[in-house]
């Protein structure tokens, strides 16, 4: 939206709302700086002029406002100015220009007794502290750089770990210490470790910097398995030692020795999965975990981000991990 100042503003006459300022130039700028604009530009030298013109600047730009100001003409002054950025751009005429062209036209008329009504156009000279092509940007982008490969050895070396206890358990399934301890159990925890760790592979995700070829079902798939995994996993590890001290408990408190069904020992398991499944199926639909790159805050000198960096978001995660938690932590 533009807006031109109207009227004669040179007044003194002019209101000024807070008293800092007389009125005239900087009533009206101190007006239309209280607009919060993008950009204040000056026709003229005089606003420059002013003695107070550097705290004007000062003031607004003190509370966090960026507006950009361009100048008229480019006088030692106000190259001053540019180089302390009290003024963001000049515009002004070649003097010499102006004067070549004028001499040019009485020349004409002296030699050929007739002026031509044309309007005679005069480049033009700018001062900017933006370069007419920016140098390339050196953006943070904080990405893992190689250290994906730790999270996915580590899940290689607990998966290897697993397998390696699975196979010795089915193996040796028949000996006394290993029906003691109920082959199904150790099948059962060694399992929900696998399912754990494996969400180290979600966690160690890496869009190298640039999230745009990534889909939004890519997106809500990588964050959403890192609970599906981690809290899943976790349930089915600790249910199964639940059960297990559940059905010690309940042989010592009979004092006499008592037959249990796996299925009667199933039961705090299937609870829980079923509660936890209940939940993160709620959290999926409803308000998803999102794979989302955002910026930190500060820019470069010319209003560029710096530093970015890549994020799993919900708007409200915490109204469904706090039942999670719960529900999970109630085993141990």
């Amino acid at each position: 939206h533009w807006h031109e100042v109207q009227g004669n503003y040179t007044l003194v006459e002019n209101p000024h709302t807070d008293g800092r300022a007389p009125g005239g130039y900087v009533g009206v700028m101190d007006r239309a700086a209280r607009l919060r604009p993008d950009a204040m530009i000056f026709f003229k030298q005089s606003p420059m002029k002013i003695s107070n013109y550097t705290d004007f600047v000062d003031y607004y730009r003190s509370d966090g406002k960026e507006t950009t100001y361009i100048g008229t003409d480019g006088e030692d002054f106000q190259l001053s100015y540019l180089n302390r950025r009290y003024v963001d751009g000049l515009v002004g005429q070649l003097p010499f220009e102006m004067g070549s062209r004028s001499v040019q036209v009485l020349y004409d008329l002296l030699t050929t007794g007739e002026l031509e009504e044309r309007i005679i156009n005069t480049n033009i000279v700018a001062f900017n502290l933006i370069p007419l092509e920016l140098p390339t940007a050196n953006v943070d982008e904080n990405t893992l750089d190689g250290l994906e490969w730790v999270g996915y050895s580590c899940f290689g070396v607990v998966a290897i770990s697993v397998i390696a206890c699975v196979s010795w358990t089915v193996l040796f399934r028949k000996a006394l210490v290993v029906q003691v301890a109920q082959p199904f159990f150790l099948i059962m925890i060694a399992l929900g470790v696998l399912i754990l760790s494996s969400s180290l592979v979600p966690l160690s995700f890496d869009d190298s910097g640039d999230p745009q070829p990534m889909s939004n079902t890519w997106a809500v798939g990588v964050c959403m398995s890192i609970p599906w995994l981690a809290f899943v996993g976790f349930t089915v590890a600790f249910s199964a030692l639940f059960s297990k001290t559940w059905r010690i408990n309940r042989t010592y408190r009979a004092k006499r020795r008592v037959q249990f069904a796996v299925r009667d020992v199933l039961m705090p398991f299937i609870l829980l999965v079923s509660s936890n499944i209940l939940v993160l199926a709620v959290w999926t639909k409803m308000d998803p975990l999102t794979y989302v790159r955002q910026e930190h805050e500060g820019t470069d000198y010319w209003n560029r981000a710096i530093s970015t960096y890549g994020s799993c978001r919900s708007d409200d995660a915490v109204l469904y991990l706090v039942p999670l938690a719960v529900l999970n932590f109630s085993v141990i």
